[in-house]
This record gives structure tokens, sequence and C-alpha cells, in this order.
């Protein structure tokens, strides 16, 4: 019964969890946009974890300028895709684990810990 009434709990957090939104820009083979569908590796291997975390999202293509300007004002919990760990850069936002190439999810410091920390155990278990 106790797991039954924590599975329902965890359901509902999911549910009551706003989308987090994924910015990407078009770079090819990677991430794009075909007919107004986000396509690519990258793209299919972030909504798969996203999912298997349970982690509610949405996808927007947005210019990388743009992106900085989103991580920069932290208004909200968001994650720009396929950028690099450089020095510095935890200091406006939080890396997940390696998503391609080196790249990850460079997401604002308003994103929860908790949630990065779902998605990269997804990502940890399914490389």
């Amino acid at each position: 019964m106790k797991l039954l009434a924590a599975a329902l709990i965890s359901l509902t957090a999911a549910a009551a969890e706003p989308p987090l939104i994924v910015h990407y820009n078009d770079r090819a083979p990677h991430h794009y946009t075909k007919q107004g569908v986000p396509q690519g590796d990258a793209i299919a291997k972030v909504t798969v974890a996203l999912k298997a975390a349970n982690i509610p999202y949405e996808l927007r293509n947005t210019p990388a300028k743009r992106q900085l300007v989103l991580l920069k004002a932290n208004e909200q919990p968001a994650c720009m895709l396929a950028w690099v760990d450089l020095p510095g850069r935890e200091r406006t936002g939080k890396f997940s684990e390696v998503i391609y190439d080196d790249r990850r999810l460079w997401c604002t410091l308003a994103t929860p810990d908790e949630t990065i920390k779902r998605f990269n155990g997804v990502l940890l278990r399914n490389p």
C-alpha cells in the first residue's frame, strides 16, 4: 500500500511540474527542425531521457545568442542543447552529462537540481 501511495505522489508531482523548456538551434544531423518537427540524434536522446525521467518538456528552436540571453536572465527553468562545459560557464548555469561530442545541456540556475539529477541518472544508465 505504501508503494502505491508513493507512486501516486510521484505521478502527481510530475503532472504538476511545468514543462522544462529545452532550446536548440539547427545543427544537422544532431538537432534541427524538419517540417516544423524537431529531428536528429541529439533530440532523440534528450527526449527519450526526459520521458524516462518523467520530466515534462517542450522543445523550442532558438538562436544561440538568444539562448545566452535566457541563461543570463535566469528567469525560469530551461536548458540549452549542445553546449560545451568551458571554464567559467558554471557561474551562469548547470551542465548535464554529455549528450554527444562533449556537448551537454546547459541549464539555467533556476532549473531544479533534482530535475538535472533525474535527467543525468537516465543518461548515465543509457549512454
